[in-house]
């Protein structure tokens, strides 16, 4: 009974042994194995990386073809927009020289939205709308076409200081159309100061200085336009005017 006993033991003790070594045997196969499956992961991942760089490159040269179309279109509609700016301009001189002065303001209404910049544009406009005031039927037509002038007028000084037209168109306005002289002399100095030898704009100016009292200044500006006339006729008047002036009277 004892030696079945034993054997026992020793058979169980041995399965024991046998177990162990087999786990111990499968454990180091499967610690052999895992870098070959993650090498296996890793490889397949630098593949799937390569393939999504591929297609993002290719995507990328896509869009940027695309770009490139799109600006062409864009650098050929500025060009057409431009150019139809030009038409609508060119329109509106020829309007001009018709006197058609309704159709031209509508044109250069066209140019402006194209070229609101533009200073010789404005003008153009604002001279089509004194144009239009001083052919209209009633008193709220005439005002509101010369509102529309003095403001043209006045945003074409403000792009370009040192455009004479509209510096001296704008004056002409305030002197003999809106009855607000005064507000002429600072617009007629500094065309003086870009025209120095321009003569009617001293006698406008002199007018000016008449309306406000400033009888010195007119008459220097009389000297000065005898001095500088070349026609006769402008020295002969300014004499004239002089003379009156300097006699007591206030003539212009």
């Amino acid at each position: 009974m004892k030696s079945i006993v034993g054997r026992n033991k020793n058979l169980t003790s041995g399965a024991v042994t046998v177990a162990t070594f087999l786990s111990r045997a499968l454990l180091i196969a499967v610690l052999a194995i895992l870098p070959l499956i993650s090498s296996c992961g890793e490889s397949r991942n630098r593949e799937s990386l390569a393939e999504r760089m591929a297609e993002d490159d290719e995507r990328i040269s896509e869009l940027k073809a695309k770009i490139r179309g799109v600006d062409k279109q864009v650098e050929n509609t500025i060009e057409a927009v431009k150019d139809k700016g030009t038409y609508w301009r060119l329109l509106g001189l020829k309007y001009m020289d018709y006197k058609m002065w309704g159709e031209a303001l509508a044109a250069f209404d066209e140019a402006t939205e194209i070229y609101p910049e533009n200073a010789p544009l404005l003008y153009n406009r604002a001279l089509t709308a004194a144009q239009m005031a001083l052919s209209s039927d009633t008193p709220e037509l005439k005002a509101s076409y010369f509102a529309r002038a003095e403001t043209g007028y006045r945003r074409a000084i403000t792009v370009d200081p040192l455009y004479t037209p509209s510096l001296y168109a704008l004056s002409v306005l305030l002197v003999f159309e809106l009855d607000r002289p005064l507000e002429a002399a600072p617009l007629l100095q500094d065309y003086l100061k870009i025209e120095r030898s321009n003569i009617n704009g001293r006698f406008l100016l002199a007018r000016v200085y008449l309306e406000a009292g400033m009888k010195s200044e007119a008459l220097n500006l009389y000297e000065e336009i005898m001095d500088l006339a070349r026609d006769k006729t402008d020295a002969v008047k300014a004499e004239e005017l002089y003379n009156r002036v300097a006699g007591g009277g206030n003539d212009s």
